[in-house]
């Protein structure tokens, strides 16, 4: 707490901040460990919730007002929010090398696999962007649904739903390509 007080430039705002972080401090670790499921990981997003809120000390007014308890909480669910992306995106990347394992492709890309090469599917599907490649490896390599997978990304459904869409236009384009034909 002390590197936090040392970020602030009065003493009436080390003083609020020092409420903040007594009164908070057990709300703001549940609220994280909650989203995270992972005592460290929401020790990490609470700190970096505290030091967002020296940036913005000037939008508290009163310690034991609703508002500020929602303001905090809401800076720490973002934070935490953004840990459990970056640590997805860390596990689904592990899975990436799985995608040459995979036998059988469920949906509309099924008859392509069947009539050619697999690997020119793998190569296709790598070189798509992370946000499209991501959701097709959630939906297809581990046959998530589409709220399954909105709730692992931390979308909403419909926005699975459009990036699988525009995921699956994309490598029939790169396919046809490939193929020498035509969409």
């Amino acid at each position: 707490m002390l590197l936090f007080l040392a970020m602030l430039d009065t003493e009436e705002e080390k003083d609020k901040f020092a409420r903040l972080y007594e009164k908070y401090r057990y709300l703001l670790l549940y609220v994280a460990k909650d989203i995270l499921k992972d005592s460290y990981l929401a020790e990490d997003a609470v700190q970096e919730a505290y030091l967002a809120l020296t940036r913005h000390m000037d939008k508290v007014d009163a310690v034991d007002s609703p508002q500020t308890k929602r303001f905090l909480v809401t800076i720490v669910k973002s934070k935490a929010i953004d840990r459990l992306r970056k640590e997805q995106r860390v596990e689904l990347s592990a899975y990436e090398d799985a995608l040459g394992d995979v036998e059988d492709q469920k949906d509309l890309l099924d008859d392509y696999v069947k009539e050619e090469a697999f690997d020119q599917l793998v190569d296709a599907i790598r070189s798509l962007d992370e946000i499209y490649r991501v959701v097709l490896e959630c939906r297809f390599l581990h046959e998530l649904s589409e709220k399954e997978t909105a709730k692992m990304l931390g979308l909403t459904e419909k926005t699975v739903s459009v990036r699988t869409y525009r995921a699956r236009n994309k490598l029939k384009e790169m396919l046809a390509v490939n193929q020498g034909g035509s969409v």
